[in-house]
Parts: structure tokens; sequence; C-alpha cells
């Protein structure tokens, strides 16, 4: 899957990149755009090795399904019988990652809070994201994804801290019966 997954990434990544090198590619996809109906939107590359920007790449990218597939295949022809940049397959993989690293985006946020206390919340959330690890290490296109995160995520979290423990019991919300 890891040999699935991040070439199907990667060709969005470069389709990106292609719609966003030289001016008139931007201008062109504007127009393009605004013929289809569409309000245009400038796309952002990601760091691959920042769960959370592939994250936000594919967030913005996902609703541009069409207008973007049809862009860059009339744009980007290939040549010698090579398959289109973007193909079915890749929506369905990038929908796939969407989904799996959604929950990992959404305690980011909770968790870098700055405002408010969040000691209280990790505990909730490492056991969030355990579940979420088991539920997705038997699919299919993630599986060698899965397997090394949930190793990794295992060796930092299989002792959790006694600090978190008691900021859960702490906070007025959870107290004793919560944990």
């Amino acid at each position: 899957a890891l040999v699935l997954v991040t070439p199907m990434l990667d060709a969005f990544r470069t389709a990106i990149s292609c719609l966003n090198s030289p001016n008139t590619c931007i201008a062109a996809y504007k127009q393009f755009c605004i013929a289809s109906n569409v309000r245009p939107r400038k796309f952002r590359l990601d760091m691959n090795v920042r769960w959370n920007s592939t994250y936000l790449m594919l967030q913005r990218l996902l609703p541009y399904r069409s207008t973007f597939s049809i862009f860059i295949s009339t744009h980007y022809p290939v040549s010698n019988g090579a398959p289109p940049l973007l193909i079915p397959d890749h929506w369905y993989v990038a929908e796939k990652v969407f989904d799996f690293l959604e929950l990992f985006y959404e305690s980011t946020v909770a968790i870098s809070g700055v405002y408010h206390p969040t000691t209280s919340l990790m505990l909730h959330h490492v056991l969030l994201i355990a579940q979420h690890l088991s539920k997705y290490e038997n699919d299919r296109l993630l599986r060698d994804v899965i397997v090394p995160m949930k190793t990794k995520f295992f060796k930092y979290w299989q002792n959790v801290p006694t600090l978190y423990a008691f900021a859960f019991v702490l906070n007025p919300i959870a107290k004793m019966k919560g944990f």
C-alpha cells in the first residue's frame, strides 16, 4: 500500500506544481473555473513529511476534483502512451488518505490550543488515535503505512504518563467516571 499511496499522492503534487508554476497556467485555470461556474482557487503543496499539510492539501483539492482533473488532463497531455497524470484511482486513494488523516489533524488542533488548557484532552486523543489505527490496520490500501505507525505509536504510548491521567480526572467534565 505504501507503494500505492506515495506515487498517487506524488501525482497530485506534480499536478499542483504544474498548475502553480507559470503565471499563464494560473490565469488559464482561473478562466477555466470561471467558465465552469466554479470559484477559482490556488492549491498549496504539502510537505510530504507533515501529515497535517497533506490533509490540508487534500481538503482543498477534493471539492475541485472534476474541474482540477479536466484542466490537468487537457493542459498537460501525456505522451508516448503513458497513463494520464490523474485517474479515478488517484481520487479514490486521496479520499482514503484524507479520511485517515482527519483524526490526526483534529487531534493536533485540539491539543495545540494556546488559550485554554489542553493537558486533560491528551489521554482522550491518545485513545482515539489508538482506536483509529486499529480500525484502519486491516485496510488493504493503507495497511503498509498503518502497521509501522501503530508499532511506533505503541512504543511511545504503551505506558501513558501519570500526568495525563491526573489531568483527565481533574477535568470537571470527565472526572473519575470518564477515566
